[in-house]
């Protein structure tokens, strides 16, 4: 019941991190090389500290022919901050503070709360949220064969695909991608592939406004009177 429902938080800030600490296979395509690209990711990176964005989540099941579609607001700050507003029907607030995940339904008078501290609490959807933290290069090297997939042009805008598969063949995800937009150089499209790419969890950021300011209030969770905790790991 619970299991995709603090799965985004934990996915999104992974990936915008992925970038900071990374080693990776190497390879060519047209345009960049492989290092050339990390070289400007690491400088995006860097010059970063907060980041807005309007998300669209889309969840695909190929079996079932059944897709879900959600929109919601986004606001993150460094380190481990995450801020999601969805829109109605979902009507849900998730919220990062550094040491817990908040996954707030205001309609059912609920809210969910998950240890990042792992222990046991830790899962599948934890230990990703691990990969973009301490030793990232290791945990890469250790976990994930990644190589740059392709290159596409759209219009005037040039995409870096990279490619993340897990040595682990009990990953929840089978696949990675990971969309990098030339003179951005952040993610802006994250493909999570579950299931043998039979499941398809797809995050694109739209209206990227970098740097502006963002209390840290924002990213507190205070439990309303009469809001129900569960804590569906313990």
């Amino acid at each position: 019941m619970y299991k995709n429902k603090f799965i985004l938080p934990i996915v999104l800030i992974s990936c915008i991190l992925f970038f900071q600490r990374i080693g990776l296979t190497k390879e060519v395509s047209a345009g960049k090389n492989l290092d050339e690209i990390l070289t400007e990711i690491e400088k995006a990176n860097n010059a970063f500290k907060t980041l807005k964005a309007d998300m669209t989540l889309t969840r695909t099941i190929t079996l079932l022919e059944s897709t879900e579609v959600a929109q919601a607001e986004m606001s993150y700050k460094k380190p481990k901050r995450l801020y999601l507003k969805f829109r109605a029907p979902r009507n849900e607030i998730n919220v990062v503070d550094g040491k817990y995940i908040w996954v707030y339904h205001p309609a059912e008078k609920q809210v969910e709360k998950y240890d990042m501290a792992g222990g046991k609490q830790s899962s599948q959807s934890l230990s990703f949220f691990e990969f973009g933290y301490g030793e990232s290069v290791r945990a890469v090297e250790k976990d994930y064969t990644v190589s740059l997939l392709e290159t596409k042009n759209e219009g005037k805008k040039r995409f870096y695909i990279l490619d993340l598969l897990p040595k682990n063949p009990k990953s929840q995800y089978s696949d990675i991608r990971l969309w990098v937009e030339e003179g951005f150089w952040l993610p802006v499209r994250i493909e999570l592939h579950e299931s043998a790419g039979e499941v398809v969890n797809c995050i694109e950021l739209k209206n990227i406004r970098l740097n502006k300011g963002m209390s840290d209030k924002l990213f507190i969770f205070d439990v309303p009177k009469g809001v129900e905790v569960i804590e569906p790991l313990k």
